[in-house]
């Protein structure tokens, strides 16, 4: 498969010569350049990651506003005093 007319090998041979570059680094300017590019990338994911937990705060708090109140709805709810003759003593004898 031709790109452009000319052969994938030859569209690689000027990305083999950028890698012969690298080459000339010593070790630790590569551990320099390594450390910049993990230090972005630590940046970039925790920009998305605040970008995305503020996002879900916002649609919780709409989705909340948007929710129509609720009667009482609490723990006793429906719940009936009790009938006295449920607790009546049995009768005892002297």
């Amino acid at each position: 498969m031709a790109v452009g007319g000319r052969s994938p090998l030859l569209a690689a041979i000027p990305l083999w010569m950028c890698f012969g570059g690298a080459a000339g680094l010593q070790e630790p300017q590569i551990c320099y350049v390594l450390d910049a590019i993990l230090f972005l990338y630590g940046i970039v994911l925790t920009a998305l990651y605040c970008r995305i937990r503020i996002s879900n705060v916002r649609e919780a708090q709409a989705a909340k506003a948007k929710q129509k109140p609720k009667v009482e709805e609490g723990i006793y709810t429906g719940l009936t005093p009790h009938v006295m003759d449920t607790y009546e003593t049995i009768g005892q004898k002297i």
